[in-house]
């Protein structure tokens, strides 16, 4: 709760702007009070709910492998409930996404167990076209390459088959998770390196304001130009959650996938200087990225792996949102692999 002095109406209007839920004018305060009261009461009371559900989806996500059926059909009961919190859906999203993806994976391998010598020939060839250095790929990434490409020129691309298996789901995940494993692989080495150096943990911390947890005020609107120019798929509210979790977690921290890589990235994969509340901040690619020119190309690359976790995410969830066309999947998933293929 803030009081101040001054009360007019464009200052209530700039109150509304900051994120104030609502203004009270002292001249109307006593025929305002009872709606503030009933305010307050319907926060607390939401408050606890939003507790209660992220203990019941910490409880659901403890054990993907063994959870029992329910335990996805209940947190897809959490993720379409309307005004929920984005940090509650957020967690929600990723613990039904790690459930599933155990179901998919499960899958795909009696898929791929199915591939034959002969079919594999147009496969290996069309892999081998669009990455000449195909072997240099973790063992995974090739597996699931091939997977996903054969079962894509078996349907026949974008076409949905008539009467026969609709493998669509199993080619998008497949796809995406290549992208996923060999972003992880190549770059594990340099967030272990990052978050366990205390100078990177403190360089976060300065640039969240202590007094609200919420974002400093100036690299919050630093980030808002990045992604208004870049048309990200996140929110600075998404960025706030991963420095949250870098704070609690630290070097115990894992990004959960392609969106925390890519927001990585963002804020410590390349080199800037920003404002904060306190002083001038300069972040001097701490991520020790390199293998890209220039600062586009580096916030590119994140936009690739940000764009296929979007992707992907109906693929895993179709009752959520609609699939993009296979064939779009195919060719993000592609281009995110040759920019990965450049890190060094």
């Amino acid at each position: 709760m803030l009081i101040s002095a001054v009360g007019t109406f464009e200052e209530g209007s700039l109150a509304k702007e900051l994120g104030a839920d609502r203004v009270l004018m002292k001249q109307k305060i006593e025929d305002q009070l009872d709606d503030l009261y009933a305010a307050i009461e319907s926060a607390k009371k939401n408050g606890t709910r939003l507790r209660a559900l992220k203990m019941e989806i910490e409880t659901l996500s403890a054990d993907p492998q063994n959870a029992p059926p329910s335990a996805a059909a209940r947190l897809r009961e959490i993720v379409i409930q309307p005004n929920l919190h984005p940090t509650i859906l957020n967690d929600a999203y990723d613990a039904l996404t790690q459930l599933t993806e155990h179901e998919i994976r499960t899958k795909l391998g009696g898929e791929a167990a199915k591939l034959g010598a002969v079919s594999m020939t147009k496969v290996e060839t069309a892999l081998k076209a669009a990455f000449p250095d195909l072997a240099k790929f973790e063992p995974d990434t090739i597996k699931e390459l091939r997977t996903a490409e054969y079962f894509f020129q078996r349907q026949g691309g974008d076409a949905i088959p008539k009467g026969g298996d609709d493998f669509s789901r199993s080619i998008g995940f497949s796809f995406c998770f290549a992208a996923e494993n060999e972003a992880k692989n190549r770059l594990r080495k340099k967030l272990a390196k990052f978050l366990s150096d205390n100078a990177n943990i403190k360089l976060v911390r300065s640039l969240v304001d202590p007094r609200t947890n919420q974002l400093d005020l100036f690299y919050h609107q630093m980030l808002l130009l990045i992604l208004q120019n870049m048309k990200f798929d996140f929110t600075v509210d998404n960025v706030r959650q991963v420095f949250a979790r870098i704070m609690e977690h630290e070097s115990r921290y894992k990004p959960d996938g392609l969106k925390a890589l890519g927001i990585m990235i963002v804020c410590f994969g390349r080199e800037y200087t920003t404002k904060t509340l306190r002083s001038p901040i300069k972040v001097s690619n701490p991520l020790s990225l390199k293998g890209f020119t220039n600062d586009a190309e580096v916030l590119h690359f994140a936009f690739l792996l940000v764009q296929l976790q979007h992707l992907r995410n109906p693929y895993i969830h179709p009752e959520i949102s609609e699939m993009e066309k296979i064939s779009r999947i195919r060719e993000v998933a592609f281009e995110s692999l040759r920019q990965i293929s450049r890190i060094n």
